[in-house]
């Protein structure tokens, strides 16, 4: 049976939604950004998973590290693998090279001080390594990152590299070689389709999802998925936003939709398929 990897970005609801909210969202203060909501949100997946006996890579948040590093240390101790998801959660393909190093560098030197072990993956907030942002891999060999975890072969607004291999694969680069893996994909009337996690497999019925793993692990290969731990909270955005508006009514609605199924979902997902880290399966591939 072909093992397939669990990846957990560790993030406040908020931090991965300031792009949709609007500007009006970036500059809210500690320690309401980010909530208490995300160690609730994160045990709760700790939990799961130590119940199905299964580890994953979490991919945490330099702030949410910065400000709740006993979470961090909760993640380590359950010998889940963990990688870094940046310090702030903002587009690569924004910021400089400069700036995309010391973004990482920032992040790696905390959580490295919490673990004490070698943060080895990223990935990039928004799975913003895209055609224009490719350079930040090279920038990943230069500060010896074993693997990489932020390429989306799809095409969306924010992100999005659709002529990108579709399953995990060797890059080589100026600068040395690391492991991608991008989120999988199915094709769909020649295109490419996201389905493997978030909001996709929030509102996706679970059959789907499921023919859709079979189909992929029957060539041999291994899916990727990804989700963040505030889509098993059913409760997080029943409660009015700060400065609401229309458009912001409109963005809790839809991200709260089909909440109250994703832990159902989560557990049949694990029941049914092999999943491991992308640390382990790193090792598996290589022994």
């Amino acid at each position: 049976m072909v093992k397939n990897i669990l990846t957990i970005d560790v993030e406040d609801w908020f931090q991965s939604s300031l792009e949709i909210l609007g500007p009006e969202y970036s500059n809210i203060p500690r320690p309401i950004f980010p909530s208490k909501q995300v160690i609730k949100n994160t045990q709760n997946v700790l939990r799961i998973l130590s119940e199905n006996r299964i580890h994953a890579t979490f991919f945490v948040l330099g702030t949410v590290a910065e400000v709740y590093p006993e979470l961090v240390q909760a993640i380590c101790a359950a010998r889940h693998d963990v990688g870094t998801h940046g310090y702030n959660h903002e587009l690569v393909y924004n910021h400089t090279q400069e700036m995309f190093r010391d973004d990482l560098q920032r992040s790696i030197k905390l959580l490295e001080s919490i673990t004490g072990e070698r943060v080895s993956g990223y990935r990039a907030p928004y799975f913003s390594i895209t055609a224009k942002s490719n350079w930040a891999l090279t920038v990943l060999a230069e500060l010896g990152f074993k693997y990489d975890s932020s390429i989306f072969p799809v095409r969306r607004r924010l992100y999005g590299f659709n002529s990108a291999d579709c399953h995990p694969h060797f890059i080589h680069t100026t600068s040395g070689d690391l492991w991608e893996f991008p989120i999988s994909i199915i094709k769909l009337f020649g295109q490419n389709f996201p389905i493997m996690g978030g909001g996709y497999f929030r509102l996706l019925p679970y059959s789907f999802v499921k023919q859709a793993i079979k189909a992929i692990n029957s060539k041999g290969k291994s899916v990727v998925f990804y989700m963040h731990p505030y889509e098993l909270d059913e409760e997080e955005l029943r409660r009015p936003l700060l400065q609401e508006s229309m458009k912001t009514r409109f963005v809790r609605f839809s991200q709260r939709v089909g909440r109250n199924k994703t832990e159902a979902k989560l557990r049949q997902l694990l029941t049914d398929f092999k999943w491991i880290s992308i640390k382990d399966w790193i090792i598996e591939c290589q022994s």
